[in-house]
């Protein structure tokens, strides 16, 4: 009992750290420039659907996210979001974002209405919510991690997560919503670690859980990041199939009920979008004319639509120059620490550093005599290699698949490497050398 006391605060702490670290970046885990302006532009959209909702309801333009104009318009429109909820100002016309459901912006225009919020008061109480919500969704992870390898690894990975700036900087975003994005990982892992050795039906229940959290995720977020979501959501099963030596039928079948629940809410969420889109135009077809010219600016164009000219430069951009710029990003960069230049080396670390890290750090956990020889650990360990990389498909699927998007987000498309690719290279960073300093000490012990 003193245990689970003790395991409970640990994590009530913590959720208070990283839930104050994702509203005020109190830990500087991110410089301030770049956290107290990253995606202002994103979240307006946000703020322009509150404001609409406020002056004519909740359903008004289809429940739609987007910006209001005012008359005269003014050049910067993301800024006037911001300036026009906070005093309430008036708005002659609305400019919708048709790319995704906007349900986030919907259940915040309950609560404020529900609550009489408005204003600076609403901002900075929803901020504060969404970082609760997307502390809870990393404790959760933590806690997985702590089931299977103990409090000292998941310890250690939470210090990556609180100092990771790409984490931090969409932590209290109301457009992205972080946690929307880990919901169906995050019930994977749940469900299999619990569930699914439980359940009289669990073919039935891995497809019906896999759908309910992805179309969770759509109509939170849309379809932004969709295939890293995709990947994501099934990685578990990686594990699960080796740590648990399943057979292959075992395997393959409960893989792909997982699959079929996660391809059948994706097409749930084209149906729901077009008809969204009807409900405002009164055509499902341009619904579906919408997504798929959507999904060529993003991708590598569609020869039946039109692009303008900077979505037309990205799309034809050179696929190994995106990925590689996505490659030297910077995966921790804390250099406003230090004033003095020569620590810059030290204090920003890239993708690729990170990759040929955990290539070395997969290496050593394969070969070292002293992990091989704890069966049930080592096991484990292959099962987390192996999960580690393949998980390196989910980043990847967006760079790749929607190099238009990759091209032109470059200064926000790197936390797509922490779905969930950085995650298990932290576990397995840690694991490994927690494994590795034991067994030095249990042998100074013996001396």
């Amino acid at each position: 009992m003193k245990n689970h006391n003790n395991i409970v605060l640990y994590f009530l702490i913590a959720t208070f750290a990283l839930t104050i670290n994702f509203k005020t970046n109190i830990f500087s885990s991110a410089a301030d420039s770049f956290f107290d302006y990253f995606q202002t532009d994103g979240e307006s959209l946000v703020l322009g659907r509150l404001l609409l909702t406020e002056k004519k309801g909740l359903t008004e333009h289809a429940a739609f996210l987007g910006w209001t104009h005012p008359e005269p318009d003014v050049q910067n429109k993301y800024g006037f979001q911001y300036e026009a909820y906070h005093n309430g100002l008036p708005i002659a016309n609305y400019e919708g974002y048709y790319s995704q459901p906007g349900m986030q912006a919907f259940l915040f225009g309950i609560i404020c209405k529900l609550t009489g919020w408005s204003g600076y008061e609403a901002l900075d109480t929803l901020r504060w919510v969404v970082s609760f919500f997307t502390a809870f969704a990393f404790v959760l992870f933590l806690y997985w991690v702590l089931l299977n390898w103990g409090l000292a690894t998941a310890t250690l990975t939470f210090f990556c997560l609180i100092f990771s700036q790409w984490i931090t900087v969409y932590g209290r975003n109301l457009f992205w919503v972080l946690s929307a994005f880990y919901i169906p990982f995050l019930t994977a892992l749940c469900w299999l670690h619990r569930g699914e050795q439980k359940s009289k039906h669990p073919l039935l229940f891995t497809f019906l859980l896999m759908f309910i959290s992805v179309f969770i995720k759509f109509l939170l977020t849309g379809f932004e990041y969709m295939t890293t979501v995709m990947v994501m959501a099934v990685i578990p099963w990686v594990f699960y199939a080796i740590d648990r030596q399943w057979d292959v039928k075992k395997t393959v079948r409960s893989a792909m009920a997982a699959c079929g629940g996660v391809l059948t809410a994706v097409l749930s969420g084209v149906v729901w979008l077009s008809a969204q889109y009807a409900a405002l135009t009164g055509s499902f077809r341009q619904g579906l004319e919408n997504i798929f010219w959507s999904f060529g600016k993003r991708a590598h164009g569609l020869s039946e639509y039109v692009y303008e000219p900077v979505y037309e430069q990205s799309i034809q951009s050179n696929q190994w120059e995106v990925l590689l710029r996505y490659l030297n990003d910077h995966a921790f960069h804390v250099l406003h620490w230090f004033d003095n230049p020569a620590w810059q080396h030290v204090c920003v670390i890239n993708f690729t550093f990170c990759i040929i890290f955990f290539i070395v750090i997969s290496i050593v956990t394969l070969f070292v005599k002293s992990i091989r020889r704890d069966k049930a650990f080592y096991i484990r360990q292959k099962a987390l290699i192996a999960t580690l990389w393949a998980s390196l498909l989910a980043p990847l699927s967006w760079f790749i698949i929607f190099k238009g998007h990759s091209a032109i987000h470059t200064h926000m498309n790197p936390i797509v490497w922490y779905m969930p690719f950085m995650l298990f290279g932290f576990i397995l960073t840690w694991s490994t050398c927690w494994s590795l300093l034991n067994s030095i000490f249990l042998k100074h012990q013996k001396k």
